[in-house]
């Protein structure tokens, strides 16, 4: 009996800690966002992340807005579980990719965060630490720079959410936004 009750722990584990094949990274929605390194204008069109592994969006197309096209997205996040992508943009290119799930960032391990979620040899540089009184919540903002891309702007960021538990988000951009201040 005990050898079965082993196994099938093993088995458990082994199941939990293998990545879901139909996951993406959050380094997946930044190159569908971040333009090619000789890129003259961005070319992150919508359908770049239409193929998001595991994402099952709201609707089969972006929809308008007020000023912006939105599109959002139920989706996997290898490593992390169940997340959100929220897209933002004009009708032909996205400006803007959010990357959210209910699991706390330890913001004093961010750089492992973004090591483990973006692929090998992606550039990071901090142009933002903690803000002064952050207390329950917190944020960073880096620079990422993916092989062959045009650098991306990222507001990390921890926070206890309305509805209870916590919330981490990773907002991309191509500059960065001014509004990104403590």
């Amino acid at each position: 009996m005990k050898k079965h009750l082993v196994a099938g722990v093993l088995c458990l584990v082994a199941a939990v800690a293998v990545p879901h094949a139909s996951a993406a990274t959050v380094g997946d929605v930044a190159a569908a966002l971040a333009a090619p390194a000789n890129a003259a204008q961005a070319t992150n069109e919508w359908t770049a992340f239409a193929k998001l592994s595991g994402a099952k969006w709201q609707g089969n197309a972006p929809k308008r807005g007020g000023n912006a096209y939105y599109w959002n997205a139920k989706m996997p996040i290898d490593g992390v579980g169940p997340g959100e992508v929220a897209l933002v943009g004009s009708q032909k290119l996205v400006q803007s990719a959010t990357v959210n799930w209910p699991k706390d960032i330890e913001l004093a391990k961010v750089p492992q965060l973004l090591s483990a979620q973006f692929p090998k040899g992606t550039q990071f540089e901090q142009v933002r630490g903690a803000c002064p009184g952050e207390v329950r919540g917190g944020s960073r903002i880096y620079r990422a720079t993916l092989s062959g891309r045009k650098p991306l702007y990222l507001n990390i960021q921890f926070a206890p959410s309305d509805r209870g538990g916590n919330l981490s988000t990773i907002e991309m951009e191509p500059q960065r936004n001014k509004l990104w201040t403590c």
